[in-house]
C-alpha cells in the first residue's frame, strides 16, 4: 500500500467526494430527462459526477505527487470568515444588500491582520458596486439595497 503523500490533496479529494455524493442524494428525486428535453435534476446531476471525478483524480495525485506539508489550523480565520458569513445571512434580508455586504467584507477582512482599512473599504465599496449592478441592475433581482424603515414609503 503506498503511503500518502500530500495529505491536503487526499483530504480535499474525500470533502469533494462526500459532497458530490450528499448533491447526488439531494438531487436524485429530480428527473434528469423530460419529454421535449433535460429535466431539472440533469445539472445537478452532471455537476455532482464531475465534481466526484475531480475528487477521485485528487486522492489518486495525493498519493502519487508529494506536496507542502499541512499548516497548523488558525482559529481566527476560521472564526472571523464564518461569522462573517453569519453576519451576511442575518443581515441580508432587513439591513439590505448595500450593508450585509459591506459587513460580510469588513468582518472577513478581519481574519487576516494584515490588512489594511483602506483596503478593506476599497474591496468593500467594489463588491457592493458589482454586485448591485450584476444582481439588481441587469439581472433585475428583487433584493432590497438598503434597511427597510417601517414608517416610512
Amino acid at each position: 500500500m503506498n503511503r500518502i503523500k500530500d495529505l491536503n490533496e487526499v483530504l480535499t479529494g474525500i470533502f469533494l467526494i462526500l459532497v458530490a455524493l450528499l448533491a447526488f442524494y439531494l438531487a436524485w428525486p429530480l428527473s434528469s430527462t423530460t419529454d421535449v428535453g433535460l429535466g431539472p435534476g440533469y445539472v445537478p446531476k452532471a455537476f455532482a459526477f464531475i465534481q466526484l471525478g475531480l475528487g477521485a483524480i485528487m486522492i489518486v495525485n495525493g498519493f502519487l505527487e508529494a506536496g507542502e506539508a499541512p499548516e497548523r489550523w488558525h482559529l481566527r480565520p476560521l472564526v472571523l470568515v464564518l461569522a462573517s458569513v453569519a453576519f451576511f445571512a442575518l443581515t441580508i434580508e432587513r439591513m439590505g444588500l448595500v450593508v450585509a455586504l459591506t459587513g460580510l467584507v469588513l468582518i472577513a477582512c478581519t481574519a487576516h491582520r494584515g490588512t489594511k482599512v483602506y483596503e478593506a473599504l476599497a474591496l468593500a465599496l467594489g463588491s457592493v458596486v458589482v454586485s448591485v449592478l450584476e444582481l439588481v441592475k441587469a439581472l433585475g433581482l428583487s433584493i432590497p439595497l438598503w434597511p427597510q424603515i417601517p414608517w416610512g414609503n
